[in-house]
């Protein structure tokens, strides 16, 4: 097998893994803070990705990028999955993972603001499906069929974490063209261990929760492993294929944790997540495949 069919099988792999990190996450946030639980999960992935962080040569960073570096790790790893632990609380990871895959829209979005990208027609219907297809899954019956409450809580707070993945993916990129990507996410994600230690302490909650069974617990270490494993797979994709290539499987993330949530919840998802789901994995597709035309980098 060749280095661009893995890159592509990892690039795969990672849209699955956030799918199913959702469910874990699911299963666990109604007995864990938000905050507690992003500590456990970047904790445990962290700890993944120690071997190949010490192996690895570091570079010297200026003390204002490695600050900044940090405080985009802290929104990144800290603030965006609180705000998705919160909505996990009542909404379906179905309908989570769902809206958050349309985070390369929103990052495109972002950038076309900027005036880093130009606009096609091919990225505006791409947009609009999208968008389409996240009202469709915002509507009353669809929340209610996904166990969503009737409160709009939730569906802020997973779109303000989508919002917050989209900047710093933008806000990230100046770094990333002067340093490597795999240190740089080391910072990051250390920083995020750090605030999210901090916000535990002084919040005066728990490090470590006495009150989970050994279920609560595979999830738990499932989603640090998945956070660990999957951001490895997908930072070794990006220097392998272009980046749009490896952002459109983010689309697997819906239809994994659909697929899981199947035989948990025992009923087949609502005909409006499932419109939903087309919509918007219609919408990622039409504008990466617009986007890689261009034949494809391998390194």
């Amino acid at each position: 097998m060749n280095t661009y069919r893995l890159a592509l099988g990892a690039a795969a792999v990672t849209g699955i893994l956030v799918g199913a990190a959702m469910v874990a996450t699911r299963v666990v946030a109604p007995v864990v803070s938000p905050v507690t639980l992003a500590f456990l999960r970047y904790l445990i992935g962290l700890a993944f990705l120690a071997l190949p962080l010490l192996r690895i040569r570091w570079p010297r960073y200026t003390i204002k990028d490695a600050a900044a570096i940090a405080v985009l790790g802290i929104f990144q790893f800290a603030v965006l999955i609180i705000l998705v632990n919160y909505a996990l609380e009542s909404l379906s990871a179905g309908l989570c993972a769902l809206i958050f895959s349309t985070m390369p829209l929103a990052t495109m979005c972002l950038a076309l603001a900027l005036r880093q990208e130009s606009l096609s027609s091919a990225k505006t219907i791409g947009i609009v499906l999208a968008i389409t297809g996240v009202a469709v899954s915002l509507s009353p019956s669809s929340l209610a069929a996904g166990g969503g409450n009737t409160g709009w809580s939730s569906p802020i707070a997973i779109i303000a974490a989508t919002i917050v993945g989209a900047a710093c993916s933008v806000l990230y990129r100046p770094y990333l063209k002067r340093y490597p990507t795999l240190p740089t996410s080391g910072i990051a994600m250390f920083s995020s261990v750090v605030f999210l230690t901090l916000a535990c302490l002084l919040t005066g909650q728990t490090l470590w929760p006495s009150n989970l069974n050994i279920i609560d617990w595979l999830n738990i270490v499932f989603m640090g492993f998945a956070s660990g494993l999957g951001y490895y797979l997908w930072l070794w994709a990006l220097g392998r294929i272009d980046a749009s290539r490896v952002v459109a499987f983010q689309a697997l993330g819906p239809i994994t944790a659909a697929l899981i949530e199947l035989p948990i919840e025992r009923h087949l998802p609502s005909w409006t997540l499932c419109l939903s789901i087309v919509l918007v994995v219609s919408g990622l597709l039409l504008v990466q495949r617009m986007q890689v035309r261009a034949p494809a980098r391998i390194n």
